[in-house]
């Protein structure tokens, strides 16, 4: 006899329970984390969090992209059984608008007002910290509105509605996935905008790859190697460009990313 005991069956079953049970935990907060800090949509977190599990939600991003699709798309069949194409694409530009709080929009103004009127790095990070909206960044937001209306109204309703989905999902994640190759920047700790994960795992990337991937099955293939080619390029141009311009990027950055890549894939998917 010895003072050793095998754990036993139940104990084993146990530990195991307890180890899956701490995993979903774990996965479900960081989507609510990432539903918390890209949407308007309520969500209460189940644990405490720190930078770190910000990081981490950055996986959900696609995820989160087909959520904010899924409400845009409503809007635009709403939109469509009362009116037509044109009122359809309104109300999808403005539910998109409304169900993230303009949190790209913002992004991509205050980057075209930064790079627009600021010629070094100090004083491109101090413009786009002003809450205050400039000529540059107003024409921005117009162009972009107007340019997502004009898109969506000129497609059929499977059209658009492949549409929608594919552009909030490969916008997002190409706009996250420029964190791991570059540089987070700040002028200083006071900002104005919410937290933004500033470092993530390539296998983090890899998962939220997978939510953009899906929505190109969905549209013809001709069009969804244009998108896959034209999304590389631009990723390829807005790296190099930040780097460049500011050495390295900032939120208002990735805002401006994802709002150039859901207008590149409308375009693109026009017929």
């Amino acid at each position: 006899m010895t003072d050793h005991q095998t754990p036993s069956a139940s104990e084993s079953d146990g530990t195991n329970t307890g180890s899956q049970e701490s995993w979903w935990r774990q996965e479900l907060q960081w989507l609510l984390m990432a539903l918390q800090f890209y949407t308007r949509i309520p969500a209460r977190l189940i644990l405490p969090y720190d930078e770190a599990d910000l990081n981490r939600a950055s996986r959900y991003i696609g995820l989160i992209g087909w959520i904010v699709a899924a409400v845009v798309a409503s809007a635009y069949l709403l939109g469509a059984w009362w009116h037509g194409p044109w009122i359809a694409a309104l109300l999808a530009v403005v539910a998109g608008i409304l169900v993230t709080g303009a949190f790209h929009e913002d992004g991509l103004a205050d980057s075209v007002d930064g790079f627009g009127g600021g010629y070094t790095p100090e004083r491109i990070l101090e413009i786009m910290k002003d809450s205050r909206i400039g000529t540059y960044g107003a024409l921005a937001l117009s162009v972009s509105v107007v340019a997502k209306i004009i898109f969506l109204a000129q497609m059929t309703i499977p059209q658009a509605l492949a549409a929608i989905w594919l552009a909030h999902s490969v916008s997002r994640v190409l706009a996250i996935s420029l964190v791991g190759d570059l540089p987070y920047v700040q002028a200083d700790q006071r900002s104005k905008v919410k937290p933004i994960a500033k470092s993530i795992e390539p296998g983090d990337v890899g998962m939220a790859l997978m939510f953009a991937v899906l929505p190109l099955f969905f549209v013809p293939f001709g069009a969804a190697v244009v998108v896959v080619a034209v999304s590389a390029a631009l990723r390829y141009c807005c790296k190099v460009y930040f780097l460049k311009r500011l050495g390295g990027y900032t939120g208002d950055c990735l805002g401006a990313v994802q709002q150039l890549a859901e207008m590149a894939v409308l375009l693109i998917l026009v017929r």
